[in-house]
């Protein structure tokens, strides 16, 4: 069994290793040899690589390697078009151009991952099953077909072999991350292995069906206070981590603009009802859609409004969702400090950073739109180049916080693509203000006192023992208190290495003065025309003399 383990090991070692030549290869003929280089990895390269297109811009090119590189690569350069905080406008540009239509698996392979999944054959499960599909993916190829209750259901199917693939090239990554940091020191103000890391939780989420599912379910619950949104129904007898089974929605895409157009529905109450909508899932549910784009919104007969694919969403906890909702009564009412101040508290900031210049620079990106109306302000867009002056004082804001601002930046364009008078900032003023003053409403106050009594409650059960611990050990007669401090450790090493020379000086002169004295007697014993006693007196000395110079 050992012996079959470790060939399995070696068998991976050598896939990953030809995985990283491949890798390293594409970065290398898009342009990047120079980088592969600075990493050390050049004799992972079978060759020396030249760009065929050296005019092309890095950024194009590096999202032409990210496609040609596979469904990992994909969805990391989607993860870093969320982060214009970290990476250069230029990227996010041309990462939110990466392109997640794959070349759909035949028939005969979603098959057998169906019929795999639900260990029965695919006609038990369902009276008719499309073979062509309704879309195809990176990460999983998506098929209609009809329950035997007559339900039309899409049948998300996850490819196979993508959780291999995808764990290979995240071991990668992850190597390659710190290779980076190591040998490439301007990309450490990035943080490659934080990136990598965020990555690795983002992908893990997404190719686990089963939490999607319970997203769905959350969010179908949340929104059912709103008679016009639509959440599909799972059915969760039939899903699995590898499959997911959800109703059919039948509708116009939201980017389908001419559709729109044609079908002649009221633009501004849709535009407002999914305004309305996503705002209270961020500030009230703290639960919200962290992929919206015109592909996953749908209108559905009588102006409703439907949501699909929630394998991404962003989660925000209560201080959170009271900390966004300050963030836009201080950009509703031009408060630039307090706006400052939430940065500071959301990013942990360090006490140290200059406050007032963070300030200062946050006013002074912020001042073109004051005067403006509120519909002429793109908040998303505000808040993306707050986020970004924050970061330059290391201020780093969590990944979740990102999630929001992109989302807040593509709906507002959405919007205002459908309505252009839609004004997002006054949607989110009516909740940002209800929720601040919930903030101290009798049942919010009451709930937070119950956390606090809670808490001194477990304090008080420990306090007495701890004390009654701490008086018995201050009580004995070896009690003594320990302070350990780096400063006191070099005040006592100074300490001694000054009694080590005061030491060894006064054993200098006294050699020197026994050498002297002794060169007034004559003995016997003469050594170079010296005294033995004097000599060998100033030899020591000298040897003393030389030691207490290199201590």
């Amino acid at each position: 069994m050992q012996w079959i383990l470790a060939g399995r090991k070696i068998g991976q070692a050598v896939k990953n290793v030809q995985r990283l030549r491949h890798i390293l290869s594409v970065f290398a003929s898009h342009g990047f040899a120079d980088i592969v280089d600075r990493l050390n990895l050049g004799r992972f390269a079978p060759r020396r690589w030249t760009s065929d297109e050296p005019k092309t811009p890095p950024p194009e090119r590096l999202r032409v390697a990210f496609e040609t590189l596979g469904p990992t690569f994909v969805k990391l350069g989607q993860l870093l078009s969320t982060r214009p905080d970290l990476i250069p406008e230029a990227y996010i540009e041309e990462f939110t151009r990466l392109q997640d239509n794959v070349s759909p698996l035949p028939f005969d392979v979603i098959k057998e991952v169906v019929e795999r999944e639900l260990g029965k054959p695919i006609k038990s499960v369902f009276t008719q099953f499309d073979e062509k599909p309704l879309a195809s993916a990176s990460i999983a190829q998506v098929h209609e077909a009809t329950l035997p209750d007559g339900n039309r259901v899409v049948v998300k199917i996850q490819r196979p072999e993508i959780r291999k693939l995808a764990d290979t090239d995240i071991s990668i990554l992850a190597f390659l991350a710190r290779m980076l940091e190591r040998y490439v020191p301007e990309t450490r103000i990035i943080g490659p292995t934080t990136i990598v890391d965020e990555f690795f939780r983002t992908l893990s989420l997404e190719l686990d069906f089963v939490i999607e599912a319970n997203n769905i379910s959350k969010m179908a619950k949340n929104m059912a206070v709103f008679d016009n949104i639509v959440i599909p129904k799972v059915f969760k007898e039939f899903s699995t981590p590898r499959l997911l089974v959800l109703e059919r929605l039948h509708g116009i895409k939201f980017n389908d603009r001419k559709a729109l157009d044609e079908a002649g529905i009221d633009k501004k109450a849709i535009v407002l009802l999914g305004a309305k909508a996503f705002f209270r899932s961020i500030m009230i549910d703290g639960l919200f859609h962290g992929d919206l784009h015109g592909g996953n919104l749908f209108l559905l007969p009588g102006n409703k409004l439907g949501m699909i694919d929630f394998g991404i969403v962003g989660r925000l906890s209560q201080k959170s969702r009271d900390q966004l909702a300050n963030m836009f009564v201080s950009l509703i009412t031009e408060d630039y400090e307090n706006l400052c101040y939430q940065y500071a508290e959301l990013g942990a900031a360090d006490p140290s950073i200059d406050f007032d210049a963070f300030q200062r620079e946050i006013q002074n990106t912020l001042s073109p739109y004051l005067g403006l109306n509120l519909s002429e302000v793109n908040t998303g867009r505000v808040f993306i180049e707050s986020t970004k002056i924050a970061a330059k004082y290391q201020i780093k804001v969590p990944s979740e916080w990102m999630l929001v601002f992109k989302a807040l930046l593509t709906l507002e364009g959405l919007g205002r693509s459908l309505d252009a008078n839609f004004d997002m900032l006054t949607v989110a003023q009516g909740l940002s203000k209800e929720l601040i003053k919930s903030q101290i409403s009798l049942k919010r106050l009451r709930k937070d006192f119950l956390w606090v009594a809670k808490d001194v409650g477990a304090l008080l059960q420990v306090l007495p023992r701890q004390l009654r611990w701490m008086f018995r050990k201050f009580n004995r007669n070896d009690f003594a208190i320990e302070i350990k401090s780096n400063d006191l450790q070099t005040i006592g090493r100074q300490i001694e290495l000054s009694g080590k020379r005061t030491a060894l000086s006064l054993m200098f002169l006294g050699l020197v003065v026994a050498g002297s004295l002794a060169l007034h007697f004559n003995g016997d014993a003469q050594w170079f025309g010296y005294p033995a006693v004097s000599f060998v007196s100033f030899l020591v000395a000298l040897i003393i003399l030389i030691r207490v110079l290199l201590i």
